[in-house]
């Protein structure tokens, strides 16, 4: 196991997590990449991973954080496939996508990632679907 690693190598961890155990995807970007993996039919099925906030676990009145305060950080997975694919595909690759995150612990000072939700998004550019797996874990600041 790595250790303590950086938000930026936290999600490249995940992208590399992600594309070692779910082969039917033919692309997997972080946000910064969105467009490309947009752009073009070649790289679909795709999944674009999100760091989606660090939220306090017992929220404070005030608007700072502190030393030792814990977290519950989110990513998202987004899953985007052809619309002409059968609806057995993007269950198939949702259910690789949470396997694959569930369970897995990124580096130490972090703690295993546990489901926070799937669900469908939207029908995207009448040519996509567009599905969304969250992930959450415990950290400290």
């Amino acid at each position: 196991m790595a250790a303590i690693m950086t938000l930026a190598e936290q999600l490249e961890a995940l992208i590399a997590r992600i594309k070692d155990q779910v082969p039917g995807l033919k692309s997997v970007v972080g946000m910064e990449d969105l467009d490309a993996a947009m752009e073009t039919d070649a790289l679909l099925p795709a999944a674009v991973v999100i760091f989606a906030g660090d939220y306090p676990d017992k929220p404070e009145s005030g608007l700072n954080t502190f030393a030792g305060q814990r977290l519950t950080r989110y990513w998202s997975v987004i899953v985007v496939l052809e619309l002409t694919s059968g609806p057995g595909e993007a269950m198939a690759l949702v259910e690789a996508v949470n396997k694959a995150g569930i369970g897995w612990q990124p580096c130490r000072g972090i703690r295993f990632l546990a489901a926070a939700g799937t669900r469908f998004i939207t029908k995207f550019d009448a040519t996509r679907v567009v599905y969304e797996c969250r992930f959450a874990t415990m950290t400290t600041v």
